[in-house]
């Protein structure tokens, strides 16, 4: 039986979870697809069509930008509309966002589609082949596909490679030094918080360090992130909606963060007030950004996510679950934060597969923060990230895998999930376990994890008293949740379209975590 205490908390998520989806189908951001159509000097008709910006006012704007460039470039096309889209009818969904062959010429751009229509097909392929060729085509590396042939996606090369790659290096540079410097002067002037920041040796039985530790690593890993978003914003100065993504992805992290700080300095915030911080920033990121989750592979399921509030609903579900995950992985140095090191490689590799600013540079921001914390907190263990790094990464991780899914429809949904599935598992079974193996509460902390498992069966820290060794021991752990992580990152990387291959693959991780599991068990102390 469910104590009265366990009940009120059970029933005051579910009404959480009901406000957040109400703000969200209310509030949600809608998505609009610049559009333009003209006809050129030879009597072709051209139709622009590029990928969903944000909102509406950030499509007007990238619409008039678009259109003055289109007047430069030919002052005596005919403009027959121009327009922001909120909706996408079957031909133009199949125009941007599938590969099926068409009946006319196209152009793959990085964030858009051009296709070039005329009474006289041969003519619409000579302005099609004479665009491929142009010497103004400054921007990309364009290929005419000719009418009914299949068509590539997206461009996965961009004529700006270096300049991209500058841009992202010098995002990465920022992330890293901030998040390095912030740690270092926490740790300096240690002496003036330790009443507040230590987590404490004795604190709880899933603690497995012999040395008081500040806890607030995750104010280094949030100014990593903010020092890129300025850099951003300096960046795209002339462009302001390129960064806007990201400052809106900023603006949503911060109740999460700022729900575990107060954990970490007052160590008197419940998981249920946790898990409302977390739930409030997925409304404000469906909110400012709009993206929820549509698809998951299963018909059941996404024939159910095209009723918006259970997508709503599910989404914010998903995201303070992953929150509450990452925060249950961190527990020895460098585990979670080099777990989403290898994630987040493998989110910016796909997203720059799929030409997603926004995706890329947040991944690079949030993994050079991550880098620049870990050169304290592994292998020497000088600082922890605490709850608040904890839910700022888990809610990163989580809404970048619903941005990755949302905007690219050529990513397999289980490319996102398989990158998170060994936190969220995790978490799933040792809320299974407790309950229905060990007969206690789904919430009570205990020290048997599988990270746990591995630290006291095969490492042996369990009888260490020197402080040393047992930094040592405790550092030691990482590396066996990395070597797996990085095979499975590697496996995404090489099908990160292919439900078919990541889906079963995803199952067997989880068949495989439970044999290791219960091995781990089985061995004597």
């Amino acid at each position: 039986m469910l104590s009265s205490k366990s009940k009120l908390s059970i029933y005051l998520l579910t009404l959480l979870l009901l406000v957040a989806t109400l703000l969200g189908y209310y509030f949600k951001a809608i998505p609009h697809y610049a559009n333009i159509e003209f006809i050129n000097t030879k009597n072709v008709e051209v139709h622009l069509l590029f990928q969903a910006n944000l909102n509406k006012e950030i499509c007007q704007e990238n619409l008039g930008i678009t259109s003055n460039e289109l007047f430069a470039f030919c002052p005596n096309c005919l403009i027959k509309q121009q327009q922001c889209l909120s909706t996408l009818n079957a031909k133009q969904q199949t125009l941007l966002l599938s590969d099926t062959p068409v009946s006319f010429p196209t152009l793959r751009l990085h964030d858009g589609i051009v296709s070039y229509q005329s009474a006289d097909p041969q003519l619409a392929l000579i302005a099609c082949l004479t665009e491929e060729a142009s010497s103004t085509n400054f921007e990309h590396h364009l290929q005419c596909i000719p009418s009914n042939t299949l068509r590539p996606i997206a461009s996965t090369v961009n004529f700006n490679f270096w300049i991209d790659l500058f841009e992202i290096s010098l995002v990465l540079a920022t992330a890293i030094i901030a998040s390095w410097f912030i740690c270092y002067i926490i740790l300096r002037y240690e002496n003036l918080h330790a009443h507040l920041s230590h987590d404490h040796t004795q604190s709880g039985i899933q603690k497995f360090h012999s040395i008081p530790t500040p806890r607030i690593g995750g104010v280094a890993i949030l100014a990593g992130l903010l020092a890129a978003t300025a850099l951003e914003i300096t960046f795209h100065t002339i462009s302001p909606p390129i960064s806007d993504g990201f400052s809106f992805f900023i603006i949503a992290s911060l109740p999460v963060f700022f729900g575990g700080i107060i954990e970490d300095v007052t160590k008197n915030v419940g998981v249920t007030q946790r898990l409302l911080f977390s739930m409030l920033s997925a409304a404000i990121a469906i909110w400012l950004i709009g993206a929820t989750i549509n698809r998951t592979g299963i018909p059941l399921v996404d024939s159910a996510l095209l009723w918006v509030p259970f997508a709503i609903a599910l989404t914010t579900l998903a995201i303070s679950g992953a929150c509450n995950a990452m925060n249950i992985i961190d527990g020895y140095n460098g585990l979670s934060s080099g777990y989403a090191v290898i994630a987040l490689t493998a989110m910016s590799s796909i997203a720059y597969l799929v030409n997603d600013h926004t995706v890329i540079v947040v991944s690079i921001a949030m993994l050079g923060s991550l880098l620049g914390f870990m050169v304290w907190n592994w292998p020497h263990g000088k600082i922890f990230m605490g709850d608040s790094g904890a839910y700022l990464l888990g809610f990163t991780l989580a809404e970048l895998a619903v941005l990755l899914l949302y905007r690219n429809p050529s990513v397999s949904p289980w490319a996102a999930f398989s990158l998170l599935a060994y936190p969220v598992f995790e978490t799933l079974f040792s809320m299974f376990r407790r309950k229905f193996i060990n007969k206690a509460k789904t919430g009570e902390p205990d020290a048997m994890h599988l990270h746990q498992l591995i630290f006291i069966k095969i490492l042996r820290g369990h009888v260490i008293t020197d402080p040393v060794k047992m930094t040592e021991k405790n550092s030691a752990v990482a590396p066996f949740i990395w070597i797996p992580a990085s095979i499975n990152a590697i496996l995404v990387l090489l099908f990160w379209q292919r439900t078919a291959i990541l889906l079963p693959l995803s199952i067997v991780g989880c068949v495989l975590y439970v044999i290791v599991y219960y091995k781990l068990i089985s061995l004597r102390d």
